[in-house]
């Protein structure tokens, strides 16, 4: 039976190996420009509003860190520093439907709607480093809607669509969608995915909801998709550079190659993995991303009262809640590792959430219990 101990304990972050990337052609040089500033792109917040006209999407490029020492780039350390204005390039423009909502970005997506004004259909764009196979895309997207795999027939029988003036792919499906970050389920629902290579990235617009609003809402899909498109170049807003978060790398423990959506990543065993995650506002709430770990490790949700109950560990000046569990682990999709170990910690600061996350094999989660208490020691925010 799966075990959660609720006790105070250090924390970790954990990693999965990522799937291997897809292999796309060369793309035009906007497109190349559009794919490095999405990918880089801070997330904002505002106020949600309803549009008639164009929108005009703006960028903001991740710094460079030349003349960074060994030590910065690679170990310890994490360097942070001005950026510079960005040059002039082209802008993601799109037309809003008639009745959808704008909703706040994250540091994942550049476009983030609700069609229809419906808190259970949203449409958001994504681009992600290399982005994964085609089959690791579609099974993931299948165990979301509760619907067996795609035979490798059905696979390549998959329509071509048209973005952004390239040939990519759309994938349909219904069943009952679960959304793992929210902690949502939506019963009878349709999910629509527009998939696009880009270079060494893919593109990702993805809509989902109840099945019934998504085909009232078809055609209104499909002009939204047509019309994403590029305009410009022109002179970006000022940019304002948030604070970092600085750690040291604990000892015998290395840094993994990027990951979306994680500050750093840290290899500390031979499958167990450590991760920073910081997103802005409260980053979905502390009992939603409780609940959403649990459920990664088949384990009950609890309620707000057990959460005040857990324990906290000293973060960042403040208290951290540190949540602790055993269970068959599955994230996002992925089959169940058995038998295996969370330790995670949520720290809500006045304008951002982090989250310190450590999975994998019971023994090796054990044996970096001190080391992962050294790295939340560490923690501070830049000036």
């Amino acid at each position: 039976m799966p075990l959660l101990r609720l006790h105070r304990v250090p924390t970790t972050v954990t990693g999965r190996r990522p799937s291997p990337s897809q292999q796309a052609g060369g793309c035009r040089c906007g497109l190349v420009v559009l794919v490095a500033l999405l990918i880089s792109a801070a997330g904002c917040s505002h106020e949600q509003n309803s549009y008639d006209g164009v929108r005009t999407i703006e960028k903001a490029v991740h710094p460079l860190l030349p003349g960074a020492t060994h030590s910065q780039r690679f170990g310890n350390d994490r360097p942070t520093r001005k950026i510079e204005p960005a040059q002039a390039a082209p802008m993601l423009a799109y037309d809003l439907p008639p009745g959808w909502i704008e909703v706040p970005l994250t540091k994942m997506r550049r476009l983030n709607l609700r069609i229809a004004g419906d808190a259970d259909a949203e449409c958001f764009l994504t681009v992600i480093p290399g982005g994964g196979s085609l089959r690791a895309n579609i099974d993931r997207w299948c165990g979301q809607m509760d619907q067996p795999h795609l035979s490798d027939q059905q696979l390549d029988r998959l329509p071509t669509i048209t973005l952004l003036e390239r040939e990519g792919v759309l994938f349909q499906l219904d069943g009952t969608f679960t959304d793992n970050f929210a902690s949502k389920t939506v019963p009878d629902a349709r999910m629509i995915v527009y998939l696009l290579p880009l270079g060494d990235s893919t593109l990702f617009l993805k809509a989902t909801g109840p099945r019934t609003l998504l085909m009232e809402q078809a055609d209104s899909i499909s002009a939204f998709a047509s019309s994403i498109r590029l305009e410009g170049p022109q002179a970006p807003a000022p940019m304002i550079q948030d604070a970092t978060i600085r750690w040291q790398v604990p000892q015998d423990w290395s840094v993994d190659s990027a990951r979306p959506m994680r500050e750093v990543t840290f290899i500390v065993g031979d499958e167990a993995r450590c991760w920073i995650t910081v997103l802005p506002g409260d980053g979905g709430g502390p009992l939603a991303n409780a609940n959403r770990w649990l459920k990664e490790l088949s384990l009950d949700p609890i309620d707000e009262q057990q959460l005040s109950q857990l324990p906290t560990e000293s973060m960042l000046g403040g208290r951290a809640i540190v949540l602790e569990g055993t269970g068959p682990y599955s994230s996002m999709g992925s089959l169940p590792e058995q038998d295996w170990t969370m330790i995670g910690l949520i720290l809500n600061l006045e304008d951002r959430a982090v989250f310190v996350k450590m999975v994998g094999p019971g023994a090796e989660i054990e044996e970096a219990r001190s080391k992962l208490n050294q790295l939340v020691l560490s923690l501070e925010v830049a000036p």
